[in-house]
């Protein structure tokens, strides 16, 4: 009787956990779907008129009408045939002008002459895997869609617009499909953790599949410092090429089972790494470059750490600490970093 009862009790309890996190998703969308717009970019067509050229999502950045989208969105604007209008959740119409652009991150700033709402941004470095995610967008014209789903895994890499991968990108299975790219990626807090910009799919026509990506939020809040002004974001550099250090390239490297590391094979000539000292390999074929383990305390265990710490934390012009193995003897070098080449 007593087993029965603590059943009972349980199954309510679960009952009403789970009613509480329905009614925390409407408490979501009731107070952020007002600081989400659709985008719709308008040109020239071949008969002089106006056609649609794309269509997706943004959000509000500030009070100063800035909103936060993907520059994918805005690639074909090229002159002043464009027209991008920004419709609100209240059915309202602005023409909206680009303010800045990053092909690196794959964002862009627009402005409309009109305070919205803003959004409270988060914290995408403590993001995990299984934490709750929320989608905000207007997908296959849908206009001001919610879909829900969780964190699947955190520090991806994606192929963006430039030769540079995007780093430290947030993968969830919420429904990200055509017309979300630009919007919010939210946390149960209702908070921006990142911005919703691409999806994997098996078929021609890109539909959802579980699988979507979002710009982590902490590289947009050093990117838009810049952008919203205007002004380019520059990106530091090492000048190198390397490999990450797997099975392979362990044994031909010479080192000990499950050494961590990145391996330069070659060096930008006259790059930042080179004017400091490091070596890339001597010969095509070998393999007996610099192994960088480090920098600036923070273990290196892939290209793509080296590419999200550089991204992250540090601005051209800065001297980094890179602590590298040559010759079997642990080194430190000071290394001041470069510019990416526009």
């Amino acid at each position: 009787m007593i087993n029965k009862k603590i059943k009972i009790i349980f199954i309510f309890l679960l009952l009403f956990l789970f009613s509480c996190k329905d009614n925390n998703y409407q408490l979501i969308y009731e107070e952020k779907i007002p600081s989400v717009v659709e985008i719709t970019v308008y040109g020239k067509n071949i008969f002089g008129g106006l056609s649609k050229f794309s269509s997706g999502s943004g959000f509000v950045w500030d009070n100063n009408g800035n909103i936060l989208t993907n520059y994918h969105l805005l690639i074909d604007v090229k002159d002043s045939n464009s027209r991008i209008i920004v419709r609100t959740y209240d059915n309202d119409e602005f023409e909206a002008e680009l303010i800045g652009k990053d092909p690196y991150s794959d964002l862009a700033v627009i402005k409309i002459n009109k305070n919205l709402p803003k959004l409270d941004l988060g914290d995408s470095s403590i993001v995990l895997p299984g934490d709750d995610a929320i989608a905000m967008g207007s997908p296959f014209g849908q206009s001001f869609t919610m879909t829900t789903g969780i964190i699947s895994a955190i520090g991806r890499t994606l192929n963006g617009l430039t030769y540079y991968k995007i780093p430290l990108v947030i993968q969830t299975d919420a429904a990200i499909n055509p017309g979300n790219s630009g919007g919010p990626l939210l946390n149960s807090k209702g908070e921006v953790i990142g911005i919703n910009t691409q999806i994997k799919s098996n078929s021609e026509s890109p539909q959802n599949s579980g699988v979507g990506f979002a710009v982590p939020i902490n590289l947009a809040k050093k990117v838009v410092e810049n952008i919203k002004y205007g002004l380019e974001h520059e990106y530091s550099y090492l000048g190198i090429e390397a490999l990450n250090l797997d099975y392979e390239m362990r044994i031909r490297a010479d080192v000990e089972e499950n050494f961590k590391g990145l391996l330069i094979t070659s060096l930008e000539e006259n790059g930042p790494a080179e004017q400091a000292g490091i070596k890339g390999n001597s010969n095509i074929g070998n393999y007996d470059g610099d192994i960088i383990t480090k920098i600036d305390n923070f273990e290196v265990g892939s290209f793509e750490d080296l590419i999200a710490y550089l991204a992250l934390n540090t601005s051209p012009g800065d001297i980094v600490k890179i602590e590298l193995v040559r010759d079997y003897k642990y080194r430190e070098v000071n290394v001041t970093l470069g510019a990416r080449a526009k």
